[in-house]
């Protein structure tokens, strides 16, 4: 099936979770900002099964000092 990633389709097996998407990645979900849908998740939905069509954007959290 078919999500758009960051903007970009990509296809991706069913059934896959938000959180196993984002470690396939190479992405720790506790350090990106997860946008779904147009929406900002919390980690509730990082359990969250992904569906054809879904729009999933992540964002790294970066600190400077």
């Amino acid at each position: 099936m078919e999500i758009l990633w960051n903007g970009v389709p990509r296809e991706i097996s069913g059934g896959i979770t938000v959180a196993e998407f984002l470690a396939a990645c190479g992405m720790k979900p506790e350090a990106v900002v997860v946008e779904l849908n147009d929406e900002i998740t919390g980690a509730e939905e990082l359990c969250r099964r992904l569906n054809a069509g879904d729009r999933l954007n992540a964002f790294r959290i970066v600190a400077g000092g």
